[in-house]
C-alpha cells in the first residue's frame, strides 16, 4: 500500500490516467454500458446459471453479443462512414480520404448551411487518427496523414452548393445509422434464435436450458411445444420489430432535418436530432441504443423464449436491466450530486433554469469532462473533480451489484418455483386420470378375480 502511494506521488500521470479514463467512460454511453454489461451482466449471469447447459448457452450468447455490439463497431462503422461518403453520396474522391470525417458532424449543426459550415471549419482543424487508420498508415508509410478537413474539396464535390452538401451529409449519416441498427440488433436477434438451436442439438432437448436440471426431459420439452411449432414465424416477427423501430428512429432523427414544416412535433424532433449522433462516428448515443435494445430485448427476447417461464425470465431480466442499464446511473448520480452540493458545498449540478420539483430532487449533473475543465480553469476547487469521479464509480458499482447478483438470484428462485409447480400439476393430473378411468378399474378387477381363481 505504501509503495502504491509513493508511485502515485512520483508519477502524477497515475492520477491523470484515472481521471482521463473516468472522463472517457462518462462521455461515452457505449463504453460505460460495456463496462456494466461485462461485470454487471455477463460474468455474474454465467456464474449463476442453474446448470452446464444454461452456462454454455449464456456464454455463447454473450460472446457473440460482445462481438456484434461492442467490438464490430470499431471496424464496421469507420468503414461504413467511408463507404457512405465515397460511394453513396460521392463526397470524397478516395476511400481513405480524411474528408470522410465530415460525417462526424452533429445533427445539431445540419439544420442550416451557415451552422454546418462554421462547425465543419471548427471540427476540421485537428483530426486525430483512429486505430484502423493507425493500422493503415503503418502498413503504408509512404502515405501522409492529413489531419485537417479539406472543405474546399468537399464543396467542389457538390459544385459549390452548400445546401446540397448539407443534404448529402444528412443522407450519409442516415444510411450509416440505419445499416448499423439493422446489423447490430438484427444480428443479435439471429443469435437468440440460433443459440436455441445449438442448445437443442448439443443437449438433445428442445426446452428452456435453465430447467434441464430440474425436471425430466419429457416435461421440459412439453413446456416448449408452442415455441417449437412457431419459431420461424417468431424469428421473422422479431426482425420486423427491429426494422420498424429502426425506421422510426431514422425518420425522427434524420428525415426532420430535411423538413421545413412548422408542425410542433416535427420542430421538436428537429431540435433534438442531435440525440441520434454517433460520438466520433463510432459510439451510438444513449437514446437510439436504448430504443434499439428495447426492441431487441422486449421484442426478440420474449419471442425467442421457449416457454412462459423463460419469457418471465427475459421480461424481468431485460426490464429491470434496461431501467438500471440506461437510466440508473442518471438517477443515482443526480441524487448523489444533489446530496454532495447541498451538504458539502460542491458545484457539480448543471444550472438549467428549470426550478421544477423534479429538478430540485434530481438535478442535471455536469459531465466529468466539464468538471475537469472548470477545475483546470480555476472556476471550482479540485475537490469537485475527486467527488465527481467518486460519484461516477459509486454509480457503476451499485449498478453492477444490482444487475449482476440481485436480479439473477430472484429469477433462479422463480424458475425453480415454476418448474416444481408444473411438475406437481402434471403428477396430480396423471394420478386423477389414472384413478378415474373406468377401463383401468375394470381391468384391475378382472386381473384380481383371475388371480384368485
Amino acid at each position: 500500500m505504501q509503495v502504491a502511494q509513493i508511485n502515485q506521488k512520483q508519477n502524477p500521470s497515475f492520477k491523470n490516467g484515472f481521471y482521463n479514463a473516468t472522463r472517457e467512460l462518462d462521455s461515452s454511453v457505449m463504453l460505460s454500458r460495456a463496462l456494466i454489461d461485462t461485470f454487471g451482466c455477463t460474468i455474474p449471469w454465467i456464474v449463476m446459471a442453474n446448470n452446464d447447459a444454461e452456462k454454455k448457452e449464456k456464454t455463447r450468447r454473450y460472446l457473440l453479443d460482445y462481438a456484434i455490439i461492442w467490438l464490430t463497431p470499431f471496424v464496421t462503422l469507420p468503414l461504413s462512414n467511408r463507404f457512405a461518403m465515397k460511394y453513396l453520396c460521392k463526397l470524397t474522391k478516395s476511400f481513405w480520404s480524411n474528408n470522410h470525417k465530415a460525417i462526424h458532424i452533429s445533427n445539431e449543426y445540419l439544420k442550416d448551411t451557415s451552422s454546418m459550415m462554421a462547425e465543419l471549419q471548427r471540427m476540421g482543424e485537428d483530426l486525430k487518427k483512429y486505430p484502423l487508420e493507425y493500422f493503415y498508415y503503418k502498413l503504408n508509410p509512404k502515405k501522409k496523414y492529413d489531419n485537417k478537413l479539406n472543405i474546399d474539396e468537399l464543396l467542389k464535390s457538390v459544385g459549390g452548393d452548400k445546401e446540397k452538401l448539407r443534404q448529402k451529409l444528412i443522407r450519409s449519416k442516415n444510411a450509416v445509422f440505419f445499416s448499423d441498427c439493422m446489423f447490430t440488433f438484427g444480428a443479435g436477434t439471429t443469435v437468440l434464435f440460433g443459440n436455441n438451436e445449438i442448445t437443442k442439438k448439443t443437449t438433445g432437448q428442445s426446452g428452456f436450458s435453465a430447467e434441464m436440471s430440474m425436471a425430466d426431459k419429457e416435461i421440459v420439452e412439453k413446456r416448449a411445444e408452442k415455441y417449437e411449432k412457431s419459431k420461424k414465424k417468431r424469428y421473422l416477427t422479431s426482425l420486423g420489430i427491429i426494422a420498424a423501430t429502426t425506421l422510426g428512429m431514422s425518420l425522427a432523427g434524420f428525415a426532420t432535418l430535411y423538413s421545413k414544416s412548422t408542425n410542433k412535433l416535427v420542430q421538436k424532433l428537429r431540435s433534438n436530432a442531435r440525440l441520434f449522433d454517433y460520438t466520433k462516428g463510432i459510439y451510438m448515443s444513449r437514446l437510439p441504443f436504448f430504443l434499439g435494445n428495447m426492441a431487441f430485448y422486449m421484442g426478440a427476447s420474449l419471442l425467442a423464449a421457449r416457454n412462459n417461464t423463460e419469457r418471465k425470465d427475459a421480461a424481468i431480466r431485460n426490464g429491470v436491466g434496461a431501467t438500471v442499464f440506461f437510466g440508473g446511473d442518471l438517477l443515482l448520480s443526480s441524487l448523489f450530486t444533489n446530496f454532495s452540493d447541498r451538504i458539502f458545498g460542491t458545484k457539480l449540478r448543471q444550472e438549467t433554469g428549470n426550478n421544477s420539483i423534479f429538478r430540485k430532487i434530481f438535478p442535471k449533473v455536469k459531465p466529468i469532462r466539464q468538471v475537469i475543465e472548470e477545475v483546470e480553469l480555476g472556476k471550482i476547487s479540485k475537490v469537485n473533480k475527486k467527488v465527481g469521479a467518486g460519484i461516477f464509480w459509486a454509480d457503476m458499482l451499485l449498478l453492477m451489484i444490482s444487475m449482476g447478483y440481485a436480479v439473477p438470484t430472484a429469477i433462479n428462485k422463480m424458475i425453480k418455483r415454476d418448474v416444481e409447480k408444473d411438475i406437481n400439476t402434471q403428477k396430480a393430473s396423471s394420478f386423477t386420470e389414472l384413478t378415474n378411468t373406468p377401463q383401468i378399474n375394470t381391468l384391475r378387477m378382472k386381473d384380481f378375480i383371475n388371480r384368485v381363481k
